[in-house]
């Protein structure tokens, strides 16, 4: 990834077990003019999220390994000094998980199929200055 001017505070990364949902959501997102990063799971997200920065982290909530939750958990407490937003994709959550995910720190949960056009807004409101 780049550092310029025109890109600084657009760096987001995608965590989702499809690689077609993260080519679409990356596709979007890009032609919006944000940097993409991307992850199948959430322990390697936390693992790229070691080696570079990132704003906001746009996360599948049912992935293997670790799931949407535990990584939003974990980016809450085991990152050091800045700690990127979180919006939650999911087709199959419980009101009781948004819930949860929303007392731990989620800036946003979109459903599955997302809308794009509310996704480039809700991305654009979570790393607004």
């Amino acid at each position: 990834m780049t550092n310029n001017s025109s890109t600084q505070g657009r760096h987001v990364l995608i965590v989702d077990d499809e690689p077609a949902v993260r080519r679409m959501v990356r596709g979007v997102l890009e032609s919006a003019g944000f940097e993409c990063g991307e992850s199948e799971n959430g322990a390697t997200a936390l693992e790229w999220l070691q080696e570079h920065h990132t704003d906001l982290i746009i996360s599948d909530y049912q992935m293997p390994v670790m799931n949407g939750l535990r990584l939003l958990e974990k980016v809450q407490t085991s990152l050091n000094g800045h700690t990127p937003r979180v919006i939650m994709l999911s087709g199959v959550i419980e009101e009781k998980e948004k819930l949860k995910a929303i007392d731990l720190g989620a800036y946003a949960i979109i459903d599955k199929p997302c809308n794009f056009r509310e996704l480039v807004v809700k991305v654009n409101e979570a790393i607004a200055p």
